[in-house]
């Protein structure tokens, strides 16, 4: 079973080290969406520029997706 590796990066990186046996890139994929949106979901971990971007890696220097989650709230005149 392949090992992927899940990066965030904000205004910060974090870089994951353990990594996670997964069965494939359909998994590894529904992983990073769960990663990110539990770390937007967050606003003491959102950075103040609202991205975050989760960088899938099945090895130490190949990265095989990435994932970013944008955060934008706008006040709107009269609302």
């Amino acid at each position: 079973m392949p090992r992927y590796f899940f990066d965030i990066h904000d205004d910060a990186v974090v870089i994951d080290t353990n990594g996670r046996d997964l069965p494939d890139r359909a998994a590894a994929r529904a992983e990073a969406l769960a990663r990110g949106a539990a770390f937007a979901a967050d606003p003491q971990k959102l950075g103040g520029s609202g991205v975050v971007v989760v960088t899938v890696r099945d090895g130490p220097d190949r990265a095989v997706m990435r994932l970013r989650l944008v955060s934008q709230i706008e006040d709107v005149a009269g609302g």
